[in-house]
């Protein structure tokens, strides 16, 4: 998965702007970082690598950079 593809999913997840997402982006900021974004990482990873994370794994996660990271085969 290319650097912009993983961009376009974060973006969508969180409903922003590609140019909003940044590895120092807090999650906690985002209004729309909630259960349904989570839902959403979880199939992005899983789609992405085939990996199955818990709600509490996503939850851990502090930054847009722990999102890149996770998506990381």
């Amino acid at each position: 998965m290319t650097r912009e593809e993983k961009i376009e999913i974060i973006a969508d997840i969180l409903e922003i702007e590609l140019e909003e997402v940044t590895e120092e982006a807090v999650l906690a900021d985002f209004d729309t970082w909630d259960s349904v974004a989570v839902l959403g990482v979880i199939s992005a990873v899983s789609e992405a690598t085939g990996r199955y994370l818990h709600a509490e794994e996503i939850l851990q996660l502090s930054t847009i950079g722990d999102l890149f990271r996770i998506l990381e085969p």
